[in-house]
């Protein structure tokens, strides 16, 4: 274990930080004396990080910094199960607050309240092997998902993660785990089928449905409030295919007519499950010069023959272009849609806020009211980079599991339809931050003013932006609310897990 040790007239300075906003020097809780007694339990793998580590600046940029910068003093980079469980009790024993992190995606603001804490960086924890029979695959909880879709390809295998691959694993898959699988799949939480689990009082249990069943029943739809997962045991499947893309370049004049043939696939029964549809609103001159268009793809696991049926209906809509995009290995299509390592929602370093609304369909007037203040938006300088995410994966596997089976919130489950724009700008202006809040929630507003069948809005836990009430994330059943509160009690009494969309 290596632990770069600061001279003692930094150690105990007062906390500032630089002109990003990035912490430099620790406060006095005797950041010393937790890494002199931290260091001996730690593997020889095991890392302690302190501001004066010439690594910290870049051990603490994250994809949405600085508007979301948790405020931390030391940094463990974990090598084994067992180092999460000595930092984890190292803390408890100083009374330091700690946060897992492993993609550093999160752009919920409640990461901030993180008053000045332990990171346990998970990243050391990065394995994928399939276990014997080949249905499962054991995951560690360091893991990002390129990594096991690359793992699990070479094996001719796939499991049901999301899409943008510089994100976790097991981050997503705790709150629900929206995949281009879903449709036959379920969630990524649907697949899971038992986890290790550091708790907050340093012990680690296995969680499965017939071990600690309770605690499995919650982390499936609010795990970040329970627990740090170092391994999770999924449910993986054959490669029988390749993939046909077709993108689609709409000017937004087609708004109407391109999502009431969404609404449509929707609504009918035969949709295949073997088809998802993803779409951005985004700034691209060449088509608009003035406004927005919508870069929207039909995606079919087969043929393009197999596809025709299915994408002729968007043909006739009327695009202004259209790419095909055929035989497309598993492995390459997170590239051929956009979320690959090097694309726009990989960045790092540059603030990114959301405002989601998860509805049961397109209202498409308040979608044309939602994309006229997008289009505001983008035409001010600070904010022409960001996107209006529309996405529609197919719930026919989704709505296959008993809803009551886990916590995940039963909107999650009703609702096809997941918008959200996502805000980027630079620096950390309080003026700039302030109107890209003030966007989002207008864009968020109209989707929600929209659907008129239901008060009760619904906001995916790993797209909410931190000022959600609780049911709006987790629920408005009240028997898996006060179930979850309960366990809560039992399990983090002291609700040391609470810098994440905390339910309470």
């Amino acid at each position: 274990m290596q632990l770069p040790i600061a001279p003692l007239s930094r150690i105990f300075s007062i906390f500032t930080t630089d002109a990003f906003g990035i912490p430099t020097e620790p406060e006095p809780w005797g950041i010393n004396a937790v890494a002199k007694a931290l260091s001996p339990l730690l593997s020889g793998n095991a890392i302690i990080h302190l501001p004066c580590s010439e690594s910290w600046h870049a051990l603490q940029v994250r994809a949405s910094s600085p508007h979301v910068q948790p405020n931390f003093g030391m940094v463990v980079e974990v090598a084994t199960e067992e180092d999460v469980q000595a930092t984890v009790q190292t803390a408890n024993r100083f009374n330091v607050p700690f946060l897992a992190v492993t993609g550093t995606h999160g752009w919920t603001t409640t990461l901030n309240n993180l008053p000045y804490g332990i990171q346990i960086r998970m990243r050391k924890l990065n394995v994928t092997t399939i276990d014997d029979g080949g249905q499962t695959a054991t995951v560690g909880g360091g893991t990002l998902q390129h990594e096991i879709t690359t793992a699990l390809f070479a094996q001719k295998k796939q499991a049901v993660t999301g899409l943008c691959q510089c994100v976790s694993v097991a981050g997503p898959l705790l709150a629900g785990g929206h995949s281009a699988l879903q449709a036959r799949h379920g969630y990524a939480v649907d697949n899971i089928v038992s986890a290790r689990i550091v708790l907050a009082d340093g012990s680690v249990v296995t969680v499965s449905e017939t071990e600690n069943a309770d605690l499995f029943w919650a982390i499936r739809g609010a795990g970040h409030n329970f627990g740090i997962v170092t391994r999770m045991t999924l449910r993986i499947y054959d490669i029988k295919k390749t993939w046909t893309v077709y993108t689609l370049i709409f000017t937004i004049d087609k708004i109407e007519s391109l999502f009431k043939l969404v609404n449509k696939f929707d609504a009918d029964p035969k949709r295949p499950s073997s088809m998802f549809l993803f779409g951005v609103g985004v700034r691209i001159l060449d088509v608009d010069k003035s406004k927005p268009v919508i870069a929207y793809n039909v995606v079919f696991e087969g043929s393009e023959d197999e596809a025709y049926e299915w994408v002729q209906p968007f043909i006739v809509v009327g695009p202004a272009s259209t790419q095909i995009a055929k035989n497309v290995d598993y492995e390459f299509l997170h590239t051929i849609i956009g979320e690959d390592l090097n694309s726009p929602a990989c960045r790092t370093g540059m603030n990114i806020i959301g405002g989601t609304a998860s509805i049961p369909k397109w209202n498409v007037t308040s979608l044309t009211i939602a994309f006229d203040i997008f289009s505001d938006m983008i035409a001010d300088p600070r904010y022409s980079t960001s996107i209006f995410l529309l996405e529609n994966y197919g719930i026919q596997g989704v709505q296959a599991v008993d809803p009551d089976s886990m916590s995940l919130s039963l909107e999650e489950r009703k609702y096809p339809v997941l918008a959200s724009p996502a805000i980027w700008w630079e620096g950390n202006r309080s003026e700039d931050a302030k109107n890209a809040i003030e966007y989002g929630d207008r864009m968020r507003q109209a989707l929600f003013d929209g659907d008129n069948e239901n008060t009760r809005r619904h906001t995916y836990v790993n797209y909410a932006k931190g000022d959600e009430p609780v049911e709006q994330m987790y629920g408005y059943e009240d028997w898996k609310i006060r179930k979850l509160v309960h366990l809560k009690k039992v399990y983090d009494p002291e609700n040391r897990f609470r810098f994440y969309n905390p339910l309470v």
